[in-house]
């Protein structure tokens, strides 16, 4: 963290550095306080509203607001970002088994099926919004299923691989922007959507 901060020379500080010790620490106690108020608020815990996407979307406030009021920033360390986003990928999946993907059935083709409909649909949505707004078609990919399904891991790896072989510059953090809005939008619009479809099945049920 930037050392030396007095009551004297805190107005003059405009960028506070956090090493990496500190980013985990800031990212744990931004996870905290989502869990916390996932728990004690009814509406998010009723519709699955995610714990890292509600501390998440108040910590980005908070820096927002930081930097608007005062014009002070705080740059987090990357160091952790690669292997963690590795770990986090690497488990996906390790409680699955074939058996549930049997019992699955044809509801779950039928996903498979939309699921990869809807990758054609985002990454046709994202090139043609590019070419009306007159910018590089390679940002409605990396605005589509790259992100929006691919997530940040995937995101970093394109945008990489943009950058250095096609000269598209801040492919990464693009990448990284939209990767966290689809995360963020995506729990958001999830949970109720999901309670709600939920809710007119068993309705459903009941009257069958």
């Amino acid at each position: 963290m930037t050392r030396g901060i007095t009551p004297d020379n805190w107005s003059e500080i405009r960028m506070i550095s956090l090493d990496v010790y500190e980013t985990l620490v800031a990212a744990s106690m931004v996870l905290i306080v989502g869990s916390l108020l996932v728990s004690r608020v009814g509406w998010l815990k009723y519709y699955s509203i995610p714990e890292p996407v509600v501390g998440g979307v108040i910590a980005a406030l908070g820096l927002y607001a930081l930097q608007r009021t005062s014009g002070m920033t705080i740059q987090f360390d990357k160091g952790l970002s690669t292997p963690l986003m590795l770990c986090f990928f690497a488990s996906i999946g390790l409680n699955a088994e074939i058996a549930s993907l049997r019992r699955g059935g044809k509801p779950l083709v039928k996903l498979v099926l939309i699921v990869v409909a809807f990758l054609f649909v985002q990454n046709i949505v994202g090139v043609s919004m590019a070419k009306m707004l007159g910018l590089d078609p390679l940002i409605g990919l990396i605005a589509g299923s790259i992100t929006l399904t691919g997530g940040h891991g995937t995101g970093a790896a394109w945008g990489a691989l943009f950058s250095e072989k096609y000269g598209l510059a801040s492919a990464t953090e693009l990448a990284m922007a939209c990767a966290t809005f689809g995360l963020v939008a995506g729990g958001l619009i999830g949970g109720p959507v999901a309670r709600i479809v939920s809710g007119k099945v068993r309705q459903k049920g009941k009257q069958i």
